[in-house]
């Protein structure tokens, strides 16, 4: 803006000296013709100096469209004649022809104004996308390649837990192809996927604690199609406080106990003698009397575990207590079915038993949530729950029956199962199958501490190069925010008070060391580029052809409006008029020397 004024204010002051200089000259005739001619000569020259535009009106048509190419397009699908973009450089170096841009945004200033763009390739992610808001984007996505469609798997687990990763993947090739889970070095569990699009499932439980990083493979002979991290940050378990009621003492209860404190639990147990007496253990807690069960002695609890017939005999103050504390504090409750069954009561409501007429009872192989080998055989009783929609399936035989579900009630959680034998898998020496189900029930029906603060990553697969959007919950404003030590200023949601948005640019791989005010430690993994290929092409295909198809509703309505450009005039007519002007003014001052 100064630099205009400047030049203003030079032209006027040029003018001023030539129109006196005009004035002076004792030939007044054709002076106006002179003073018009010096006026334009400056002018000329002003604008020779300053650009010049105009506004005009102008239709989308071909003389307005680009083409922006993005990774895997097809160079015979590049339209003649038409400007080529890219923001990437090795597509610039794959097709010279076309034009390097730094980003997106850069089409908005192109000249000649781009008004329609075709995106060839697998799109654009969403960041990307945003500046192109006012252009028409035309987009078909190419089809998808040997590769993972989808793939899920927690970003935290508790240690004991089952780590599960799920997936589909679509097979182009004429043989199978093995995906192959690895820790450490480690094989830990694989699959094969034949030709076509199959689903998938892979499992192991973690046996250290803290951010690990594992690998998926996908193999072909000996030919590695792809190597994938999976990152999952493996948490520290709380010892949980567990109360066990038996109407007496037998080997379930008992190998259950010592399971129980061998892996840090806090166990209580009751188990009745005869009436009005009862024996009292405890393991790796103080003693308590438990003589009567009240409030008070279960709000020290996380979960109680108990035969059907002995909840059902609890006093009527015992039986009150228990149900406001599981529906209302969240206290958890495991029930084992028994002979009882048939006699109503709160706890097996939500789970109708019914007893198949065998001879024998059976031995099967068991199928838990969550993991995909079936497990070791096992002595089971001839009774299976019944499916309810309000309940959820976590132990089943091969029939499909289930053997132990679980329900929500009120705050808490209510595990039943008529499994009563599982002490014989300990006999048997297979204690991951023992741990794997005990873990899984008790896991499903614990008390929950309520979470205050969290955080969540809104990007799907954060790499290095792009911005990562983190998504924080909590009571507290954010402003203590960092990763990797670098501050992180937070924007407040105008919907959720409590919500906070943060932009994070990574420069490094790996696990990036995050800090959210009061929340205390926690890790953040960025992907390198080369990771899940196959799933960030889908994701960008997907997010470009949603864009593009709001761009075509946007310009159907305003498809024969005109659009307002600036244009700027070319500097050859000013340097025309120029020198017209001072032709003129040569010319008459020869001719007025001359007469």
């Amino acid at each position: 803006m100064s630099w205009i004024l400047t030049v203003v204010i030079i032209c006027l002051l040029l003018s001023l000296l030539f129109t006196w200089q005009e004035f002076s000259r004792a030939d007044k005739r054709r002076l106006i013709w002179r003073i018009i001619a010096v006026c334009i000569a400056v002018g000329a020259l002003a604008c020779i100096t300053l650009p010049v535009s105009y506004t005009k009106q102008t239709n989308i048509s071909e003389d307005t469209k680009a083409v922006l190419l993005t990774e895997g397009f097809n160079i015979d699908s590049i339209p003649a004649k038409v400007a080529v973009f890219t923001i990437d450089k090795a597509i610039q170096k794959q097709y010279a022809k076309a034009k390097l841009i730094g980003s997106t945004e850069e089409l908005i200033h192109c000249k000649p104004t781009v008004t329609h763009l075709q995106i060839l390739g697998h799109g654009l992610n969403k960041y990307e996308l945003e500046p192109l808001s006012k252009l028409h984007v035309s987009f078909n996505a190419p089809e998808p390649a040997t590769g993972y469609t989808s793939v899920n798997w927690p970003a935290k687990i508790k240690a004991g837990d089952i780590f599960s990763l799920q997936g589909s993947y679509l097979n182009k090739y004429k043989r199978p192809v093995k995906l192959l889970l690895k820790g450490l070095n480690t094989s830990l569990d694989s699959t094969s996927i034949a030709p076509g699009t199959s689903s998938f499932q892979l499992s192991t439980t973690p046996k250290l604690t803290g951010p690990v990083v594992y690998h998926l493979l996908a193999l072909s002979g000996s030919d590695t199609l792809s190597n994938d991290a999976v990152p999952i940050q493996i948490l520290p378990t709380k010892p949980l406080k567990v109360l066990l009621l038996n109407a007496a003492p037998n080997f379930e209860n008992r190998f259950l106990k010592n399971w129980l404190g061998e892996n840090g639990y806090a166990v209580a147990t009751r188990a009745t003698i005869s009436k009005d007496k009862s024996s009292t253990e405890f393991v790796n807690m103080n003693k308590l009397n438990l003589q009567r069960i009240d409030a008070g002695i279960l709000n020290r609890f996380d979960l109680v575990v108990g035969d059907l017939s002995t909840l059902k005999t609890l006093s009527t103050a015992e039986a009150l207590a228990l149900r406001n504390e599981v529906t209302q504090k969240g206290l958890g409750v495991i029930v084992k079915a028994d002979s009882s069954s048939n006699v109503p009561s709160w706890l097996q409501r939500d789970f109708p038993v019914s007893t198949l007429n065998l001879k024998e009872q059976p031995i099967i192989a068991l199928t838990l949530q969550g993991k995909a080998t079936k497990t070791a055989k096992l002595n089971i009783d001839a009774s299976y729950i019944n499916y309810r929609n309000n309940t959820q399936t976590l132990v089943a035989d091969a029939q499909n029956y289930g053997l132990a579900a679980t329900t929500i009630a009120g705050g808490g959680k209510i595990v039943f199962t008529t499994l009563n034998h599982t002490y014989a898998w300990l006999l048997n020496g297979n204690l991951n199958d023992y741990a794997a189900l005990w873990s899984l029930l008790i896991n499903k029906a614990a008390k929950q501490s309520s979470t205050i603060q969290s955080y969540k990553v809104d990007t799907p697969v954060p790499n290095i190069g792009q911005p990562v959007e983190l998504i924080y919950n909590g009571t507290t404003s954010g402003e203590e925010t960092s990763v990797n030590n670098d501050r992180i200023s937070p924007l407040q949601s105008e919907i959720l008070p409590y919500r906070w948005k943060l932009n994070y640019n990574p420069s490094t791989t790996g696990w990036q060391r995050t800090n959210f005010n009061t929340k205390g430690e926690d890790w953040l993994y960025i992907y390198d580029t080369k990771h899940w290929k196959s799933i960030k092409n889908l994701i960008k295909a997907n997010e470009t052809k949603e864009f593009a198809a709001k761009s075509n509703q946007k310009s159907s309505v305003t498809k024969q409006i005109q659009q307002k450009t600036q244009s700027e005039v070319p500097k050859f007519w000013f340097y025309v008029i120029l020198l017209l002007a001072c032709t003129f003014l040569w010319i008459e001052r020869k001719f007025s020397i001359q007469l």
